[in-house]
């Protein structure tokens, strides 16, 4: 439950000493540890106790009232509740004894429910703000997980889809302010135990996305003023890029059939998923040996069959440990997709580009483009099925949003990519062309990986050589880099995708990162995030400045993941 998710991740950070400053994801993590032990503390003096069944009866009929009685105009779409398919480790990312799948991967955070009976119990919402607030021009969706005491504990609130908010933080929850009954009331405050209602929470979702957040309990002071104008600016700020992101899509979108300023092709920006035909032969074969379709998902709660892992992984070719790859698109698809990006950034669209990241100066976010619910079924209906086929663990089986975008590499701009780890739990990486040579990816070891079976992580593993429609994917942690383009064009589709459940884990906040024993391959060395990058060669011309921003390998002997 949240409660213990909570209590683990104090207990073991008072364990460790002092928390080194400035990790924001680290304080958010703590605030709200602090406030699910204050409510879970409550809830042991008023004497409650967590039952599965009462919790997921009462829920179903909150729901079923709901429906019945008319979803409020905000409130678009309303799911049934359905069982958390994997969990975090109860204790940290030690590997339990008999886990097959995990055996001794300090990287391992997640493991499969072992009784979803008793939750949590995952209920998705699309809802829009209030009109003119900057998040009332597209349904929000929200996932709210309910453990099994509920109604008596309100249920962990995330955001799934792309959305600019002050008050979210990088994992997609909402700040540990939300929680305050300032801002999520109980039913009834006067009744003790208190209880919450889905109405309710819901109703707390839809504020969230409407005004900014109430600061509690502080009277009208020169400072306390000064921090709810803070916070006043923050979220309007937020909300005005929101706005003008959502405006971007809208217009894109909206512009009539046929006319310059809109898609060459809708059917990538389909919700339900793109055609069957834009698939390699291979890849929706297989698919549909386990179940899974190109438009279609499992049922709810389903873990994937050892069969249907193996399925999965005679598909693929393992190109280093840890990396594998797959035919994953048509060649038409490649060729057809390359012109909806680069009509997109031309002038008969003329709307604004969004690059993929801080070290791509070219190419486009294509989930702010209005591709987002499409990828969002790409990742359901086919990306799940790899990466919880080949990296469980580390949350393969749950993931629950993404970043997606098309990368450029291009004689006269962008040639390569220096070595780096991806903001990513598994990466989907697949190559739409064009004609190129050079631009290898040379991949080195994996943060955190055991050495006694496991490459360091500044040691070099392969090289994987770019096919057209062919996918690599690996863990977000396995540190790689894109070797310069000698000639031609590269344009590459890659899908960031993120779980929380991995993310809530010890395994994933905090790595062990052994001493170095040996000198790193120089073709591992990172100019941008390695301290000691000049102890092995110079940097390059213009490079230098990324020194002060450097963190490996880290001061100690654990690191924050980044």
């Amino acid at each position: 439950s949240a409660l213990r998710a909570g209590a683990r991740f104090a207990s073991t950070l008072s364990s460790r000493g002092p928390t080194p400053s400035g990790p924001r994801r680290v304080e958010e993590a703590l605030k709200r540890s602090a406030e699910r032990l204050r409510r879970g503390r409550k809830l042991r003096r008023d004497g409650t106790h967590a039952d599965g069944m009462s919790a997921l009866e009462t829920l179903r009929g909150e729901l079923a009232s709901l429906r019945q009685a008319g979803l409020p105009s905000w409130l678009e779409s309303l799911s049934d509740p359905t069982p958390a398919r994997y969990v975090a480790f109860p204790s940290g990312g030690a590997t339990r004894d008999g886990d097959e799948d995990g055996d001794g991967d300090p990287t391992a955070g997640v493991v499969a429910n072992p009784d979803q009976a008793t939750g949590p119990w995952h209920v998705h919402a699309w809802l829009r703000g209030a009109d003119g607030a900057g998040y009332h021009l597209s349904p929000t969706h929200f996932r709210l997980s309910f453990s099994a005491a509920y109604p008596r504990e309100p249920p962990d609130v995330h955001v799934l889809s792309v959305c600019h908010h002050a008050l979210l933080d990088d994992d997609k929850e909402v700040s540990a302010l939300f929680y305050d009954n300032a801002n999520l009331a109980p039913k009834d405050p006067e009744t003790r135990p208190v209880e919450y209602d889905a109405l309710g929470v819901l109703a707390a979702c839809r504020r969230f996305l409407s005004q900014p957040l109430v600061l509690p309990g502080e009277k009208a002071n020169d400072a306390s003023d000064r921090t709810r104008e803070h916070l006043r600016l923050a979220w309007h700020n937020a909300a005005r890029a929101n706005e003008a992101r959502d405006a971007t899509i809208v217009a894109f979108l909206g512009a009539p059939a046929g006319a310059p300023a809109g898609p060459l092709d809708p059917r990538w920006f389909d919700q339900n998923g793109w055609p069957r035909e834009f698939f390699a032969p291979e890849l929706l074969e297989t698919l549909d040996e386990i179940g899974f379709g190109a438009r279609e998902a499992r049922a709810p709660g389903t873990i994937m069959s050892a069969e249907a892992r193996r399925s999965v992984s005679r598909m693929c070719r393992e190109e280093a440990p840890g990396v594998f790859s797959f035919p994953m698109l048509a060649e038409s698809a490649c060729e057809s997709l390359i012109r909806e990006i680069e009509h997109f950034q031309s002038p008969a669209v003329n709307l604004p580009v969004r690059r993929p990241n801080s070290m791509n100066n070219y190419g486009v976010v294509v989930d702010d483009i209005g591709m987002q619910g499409a990828v969002d079924a790409l990742q359901r209906n086919v990306l799940a099925a790899f990466a919880e086929a080949l990296f469980p663990r580390q949350g393969g089986g749950a993931l629950t949003s993404h970043h997606a975008f098309v990368v450029q590499y291009k004689e006269g701009k962008d040639l390569g990519l220096d070595m780096h780890t991806d903001d990513s739990d598994v990466t989907f990486n697949v190559c739409l062309g064009k004609a190129f040579e050079g631009a290898g990816l040379t991949f080195c070891g994996v943060l955190g990986a055991d050495l006694k079976t496991a490459a360091p992580h500044r040691r070099k593993t392969a090289v994987y050589r770019h096919v057209n429609g062919r996918c690599v994917a690996h863990l977000g942690a396995h540190r790689h880099g894109a070797d310069d383009l000698t000639t031609g064009e590269r344009l590459n589709l890659i899908v960031w995708n993120h779980s929380i459940a991995y993310r809530s884990s010890d395994a994933y906040k905090w790595r062990d990162v052994p001493e170095e024993t040996e000198p790193p391959d120089v073709e591992c060395l990172s100019y941008t995030h390695d301290r000691d990058y000049s102890a092995f060669q110079p940097y390059p011309e213009g490079k230098k400045g990324f020194a002060k921003n450097a963190w490996y390998p880290p001061r100690g002997d654990r690191v924050k993941m980044r």
